[in-house]
């Protein structure tokens, strides 16, 4: 398995896979909210300009991110407005990439090109990043629990094999920081849908009245339904709501957003 590691990079704590970037050149990065300059209820590393957060401010906590990762010659992080569905933007060399906040609704970014960072953004949401380290493709996905039950991570896995050729014994898979289990309570209507969609499972909990969601096992279970090896699978284990080290909605309601980016060196 390709473990995320707890790297304090100078003041910048981040999660990184440093075998995929010493053997592939792929860079995994999953950010917490600190090592940022943002202030308030966006303290301090926010990368989300559709908060509330100055945007100065979070162009700046997107440099220093590039800038701690020693990535100096390259300009920006490559976002796309997120509405928790399962759209996908391919960035490839006949997108325009003018502005680092590409005017499109997608929940999904891929790409081949190199020194062309993709970040997904969220503050509970599953960030998964995907790498094909065969064809030198990577993905990054925002799955919430609307995004994961229309399957999203299953959409992108396709779009990859389709698109790219990608095969499944060559496909890594990193789970960042969301908000887990032990947090994620939701009513039965919710509940409800999953169920008709994946049929019953152990991604639930009923604690007295109360039911626990686990958007995480539902996403593993789509990629262990197409074929992904599970030693390829690695999850950093962080809850968001549970660690003030994050951001979290579900916690905070007004606060910032945190980040997984995919970088092909």
């Amino acid at each position: 398995m390709i473990n995320m590691e707890k790297k304090l990079t100078d003041d910048l704590p981040v999660y990184l896979s440093p075998y995929l970037r010493k053997n592939y050149g792929i860079i995994f990065c999953f950010t917490t909210r600190n090592g940022g300059c943002s202030n308030g209820k966006f303290g301090s590393l926010n990368v989300n300009y559709y908060v509330g957060d100055s945007r100065v401010n979070v162009k700046k906590n997107r440099k220093i991110i590039l800038k701690k990762l020693g990535l100096e010659r390259i300009d920006q992080i490559y976002s796309v407005k997120q509405v928790h569905g399962n759209g996908i933007l391919n960035i490839d060399e006949n997108i325009s990439l003018k502005s680092d906040s590409i005017p499109v609704e997608a929940d999904c970014l891929i790409t081949d090109l190199k020194d062309t960072p993709i970040m997904v953004m969220g503050a509970d949401c599953n960030l998964v990043l995907i790498a094909d380290i065969n064809k030198k493709v990577v993905a990054a996905v925002h799955a919430g629990w609307k995004g994961t039950l229309n399957e999203i991570m299953t959409e992108a896995i396709l779009y990859m094999k389709k698109r790219y050729k990608s095969e499944t014994k060559n496909i890594i898979v990193d789970f960042g920081p969301s908000i887990r289990r032990c947090c994620y309570k939701v009513d039965r209507a919710v509940l409800e849908k999953f169920i008709n969609k994946f049929g019953y499972g152990d991604f639930f909990l009923k604690k007295n009245n109360d039911i626990f969601l686990d958007l995480v096992s539902i996403n593993y279970m789509q990629l262990r339904r197409l074929g992904i090896n599970e030693e390829n699978i690695s999850d950093c284990g962080e809850c968001t709501c549970c660690t003030n080290g994050f951001f979290s909605y579900r916690r905070d309601k007004v606060t910032g957003r945190q980040a997984g980016i995919a970088i092909i060196e």
